[in-house]
């Protein structure tokens, strides 16, 4: 699924979206606004409704949900009272570690979001899988392209050289006189 798509996908109802992209210097852009963002102005707007997805500028992906769990992270960090110790150990037990999983077991989201969620990655990676087939067999195609230029170039340099070799010249260019001996000529 591309950007497009994916903006499509989660349209409101009045069809703003508000694009954020992340640079690979971790710095955040508001598209819409043009102006550089920190994770405290993607909170707010989330707070006031706004309806925001965040691209990584370089792969193109959507991480907006990676984005949105750094937001409850730094803001988890910031609380004057973390959760209960025994509630953060069967995080770690019981989901691996990820809350998101722990969630789920809870069975905090639809029924059937985490096999969405892992058909939308199936999707995704058989979409990468044939990108990358199509690169490969792009490449071999012009290796073997130049190939067939290189021998065609090749054969084509010695016929040309047998055809400006003249009748009666030795390899080393010296003519052969009729009824004389050459060999004096290289001395």
């Amino acid at each position: 699924m591309n950007q497009i798509d994916t903006v499509q996908s989660i349209k409101p109802a009045n069809g703003k979206v508000k694009i954020i992209k992340r640079y690979q210097n971790r710095k955040l852009y508001d598209t819409q606004q043009s102006c550089y963002v920190t994770l405290d102005d993607i909170a707010k707007m989330i707070r006031i409704n706004e309806e925001v997805m965040v691209i990584d500028n370089k792969s193109k992906n959507d991480i907006t949900a990676a984005t949105l769990t750094q937001i409850i992270f730094e803001a988890e960090k910031k609380a004057s009272q973390y959760a209960p110790l025994f509630t953060l150990r069967e995080i770690i037990q019981t989901g691996n570690g990820s809350i998101s999983n722990y969630l789920a077991k809870l069975g905090a989201f639809p029924q059937d979001y985490m096999q969405r969620q892992a058909q939308a990655q199936a999707q995704a990676a058989q979409l990468e899988r044939a990108s990358t087939d199509s690169l490969k067999e792009n490449l071999e195609q012009r290796v073997a392209n130049a190939a067939v230029r290189a021998t065609a170039d090749q054969t084509s340099k010695v016929a040309a050289e047998k055809a400006t070799t003249l009748p009666g010249v030795n390899d080393d260019n010296t003519p052969i006189l009729p009824g004389a001996s050459n060999t004096g000529f290289n001395n």
